[in-house]
């Protein structure tokens, strides 16, 4: 992600199973817990319409 550092931090809460659910698959894939959510978030909006390329 280009100058993730330039991007203010949004404070979501997640329910514990749900947080060690993607921690699990973030490490999994070799990424940040941050980087796990941004990749499935984009693909579900992507799927229902809502981005399109990116």
């Amino acid at each position: 992600m280009e100058n993730a550092r330039n991007i203010p931090p949004t404070g979501i809460r997640f329910p514990d199973w749900l947080k060690d659910a993607l921690k699990s698959a973030a490490s999994k894939e070799c990424r940040s817990l941050n980087g796990e959510v941004i990749k499935r978030l984009e693909k579900s909006l992507r799927e229902e319409g809502f981005l399109s390329g990116n």
